[in-house]
């Protein structure tokens, strides 16, 4: 059991929202085009997706460890390597694991739909964004690219790739509809990075968030605020999404608690502020629970379609 507790922390539960929103989206993006949805496809979609997180999330601790990104003292990542609970080789087997389970549903779809090709390059990019975020050689989160591995990753391709189980189709509709959580997915990093800004420079890399430096950084994260809930504006403002989809609105609140945070930040104490990604999390959980309700609620009869 204790075995088990800790594998489940060494995922880090608290991120997994940015994988398990989607695959839902998705669904209901289908069941608004007038496609069906099988239990067993969303399913399968799901395990994919988490599991591909999970294995990108394993990796890179193992490579944040290595490379003493994570050592006593930082906040990052799940922590289980720097205490000793795990063994560095148990991770990477552990991504290994997870990665292979992710290729073979993914395997498993190309398959079994149509219009295969074009979603092949869309799964093998999603694939290598994950494993080369902090893997070599291309090191993206040492690089200052991994804002935009991460928002293609969980946003456009994610999101094009769970609606094209249910469709067979790369809808255009996927695209647009996965730029509003996107930027706070982005949003989750970001606040990791100028979080860690200092303890990063440290370890020798490069985070966008070191590039922008603070008060570039604290600009970029309510940026990536506004723009989420600006997007969503939009897409209903133009027809391309029905009315119902206005309710991620409703976590605007929670969304000015998380900017005034990051805006402050010098008045918080560093174990205060170590929880703003979390934060942030949860901010995107919430706009994400709302946004997939409001789709759901445009499916019933008078629902904005």
């Amino acid at each position: 059991m204790k075995r088990l507790s800790l594998w489940w922390r060494a995922l880090r539960p608290f991120s997994l929202t940015v994988s398990f929103l989607p695959p839902l989206l998705g669904g209901a993006l289908a069941l608004l085009l007038g496609r069906p949805v099988s239990p067993l496809t969303l399913s399968l979609t799901l395990i994919g997706c988490m599991a591909a997180h999970g294995a990108s999330n394993l990796i890179s601790d193992y490579y944040d460890f290595v490379k003493r990104v994570d050592r006593p003292g930082t906040y990052g990542s799940s922590g289980l390597l720097v205490a000793g609970l795990v063994k560095p080789g148990a991770f990477l087997a552990g991504g290994g694991f997870l990665g292979a389970l992710a290729g073979a549903i993914g395997l498993f779809f190309l398959f079994t739909r149509p219009g295969t090709w074009p979603m092949v390059g869309v799964i093998l990019l999603g694939g290598l964004l994950g494993l080369l975020y902090t893997a070599p050689p291309l090191e993206l989160k040492y690089h200052a690219w991994g804002d935009v591995a991460v928002f293609l990753a969980f946003g456009p391709l994610m999101m094009l790739g769970t609606l094209w189980v249910h469709t067979g189709t790369l809808e255009p509709l996927a695209f647009w509809a996965s730029l509003p959580p996107a930027f706070l997915v982005d949003a989750i990093l970001h606040s990791n990075n100028l979080r860690d800004r200092e303890s990063d420079g440290v370890a020798g890399i490069e985070t966008f968030a070191m590039k922008l430096g603070l008060r570039g950084s604290k600009l970029f994260y309510l940026l990536l605020i506004v723009f989420s809930y600006l997007s969503i504006l939009l897409l209903v403002s133009t027809a391309t999404l029905p009315w119902p989809v206005l309710l991620p609105l409703l976590s605007l609140p929670l969304a000015v608690k998380c900017v005034r945070k990051v805006w402050f930040k010098e008045f918080y104490p560093p174990e205060a502020f170590a929880l703003i990604d979390g934060e942030t999390a949860g901010l995107h959980l919430c706009f994400g629970l709302l946004y997939l309700l409001g789709l759901l609620l445009s499916l019933l009869p008078g629902g904005g379609r």
